[in-house]
């Protein structure tokens, strides 16, 4: 039950639901280790095909300000849609 979990096991299994709608979607995501990731479909390298996603306290908000890319900035999209919906389920 969602309610019994603490806000940090919330946070985790939030987490492990982005990395997984991330892999199935075919993109890849590199924690950068400054409170966000970087987003990028496989195989893709250069800055102007990436978008940031901040984790801060289960935040999970897409930044796609230096992204260029219409394949990543429509799936950031649907990332942000998504996040959005299991925000709500896991009451972050």
């Amino acid at each position: 039950m969602i309610t019994a979990m603490t806000k940090k096991e919330r946070i985790k299994e939030a987490a492990r639901m982005f990395y997984e709608f991330v892999e199935k979607n075919g993109f890849m995501a590199d924690d950068e280790g400054f409170g966000y990731w970087m987003v990028a479909k496989q195989g893709a390298c250069r800055a102007d095909q990436m978008f940031q996603v901040n984790r801060g306290n289960g935040d999970f908000d897409v930044c796609t300000h230096l992204c260029e890319c219409e394949e990543a900035l429509g799936f950031a999209k649907q990332l942000e849609d998504h996040m959005e919906n299991v925000k709500r389920m896991m009451e972050l």
